[in-house]
């Protein structure tokens, strides 16, 4: 059956409509801000679905139409994806890290379903996730395309295990551990081969007081230094690499 990209049609029968699996979840501050809205002035702008009536876009406004009650228009095409939706949703309102992760997770791929438990187990961030599970000290603008695009691959699993735990001892002596980047600043030092972690935890269980709050992760690296340094034979002594520009 050919379909007709140009045919706006009506319905009230809002269980005619499927969410697209891979679709992110729905937020309900949205659909109430969209209640308001249909019932001030009602735009009546078409959802578009698919030929199995599955919602390309819309999800949203189909929510919200139900609670008002006002019958819903919508087009159906069926030369769009999951990937054009990610992309309509991202002119409308861009989607989180959460949402590209959560989106993935749900098609069922597994490298994302291990990256969602990684930042789940350890409790960090997804970029600085990212950046472990790829042995990598930083993330930059082609790593989050790679994982929006969903071309994440994970290639140090054990690597980032082992910085994970690292990261959540140092924690007992640093309170602000948790920030990007003091993170990104340790996972420098741990890339660094003269860099020793024994020696970088004894002198920061004994001196912790040196490491402080700072403004960006080359302070943190300078600092770092510093520590790591502190009373410490000169030939055992390390000197660590600043950041780039392009590297975040």
């Amino acid at each position: 059956m050919k379909i007709s990209k140009d045919v706006i049609h009506t319905t009230k029968n809002y269980n005619a409509f499927n969410s697209l699996r891979g679709n992110r979840n729905i937020r309900e501050r949205h659909v109430r801000n969209l209640v308001e809205a249909i019932r001030n002035k009602d735009m009546e702008l078409p959802i578009i679905v698919d030929a199995k009536m599955n919602i390309i876009d819309g999800q949203h406004r189909l929510e919200a139409y139900k609670i008002v009650g006002h019958p819903i228009k919508y087009i159906i095409r069926d030369d769009l994806k999951i990937k054009d939706v990610r992309m309509l949703n991202s002119v409308q309102a861009k989607w989180s890290m959460t949402e590209f992760l959560m989106s993935y997770c749900k098609l069922g791929n597994k490298e994302y379903t291990l990256l969602e438990w990684f930042v789940r187990t350890y409790k960090f961030n997804i970029k600085e996730s990212i950046a472990m599970l790829n042995g990598k000290h930083y993330s930059d603008v082609r790593m989050l395309n790679t994982f929006k695009d969903g071309k994440f691959t994970i290639t140090h699993l054990e690597q980032a295990k082992t910085w994970a735990r690292r990261l959540r001892e140092i924690n007992e002596y640093f309170e602000f551990s948790r920030s990007q980047k003091f993170i990104y600043a340790m996972l420098s030092c741990f890339v660094n081969k003269s860099f020793n972690y024994k020696h970088w935890i004894k002198k920061l269980s004994i001196n912790s007081v040196k490491l402080r709050v700072q403004a960006s992760r080359n302070d943190y690296i300078i600092n770092i230094e510093r520590l790591y340094n502190y009373n410490t034979n000169p030939k055992n002594r390390i000197k660590l690499e600043l950041y780039q520009n392009n590297q975040n």
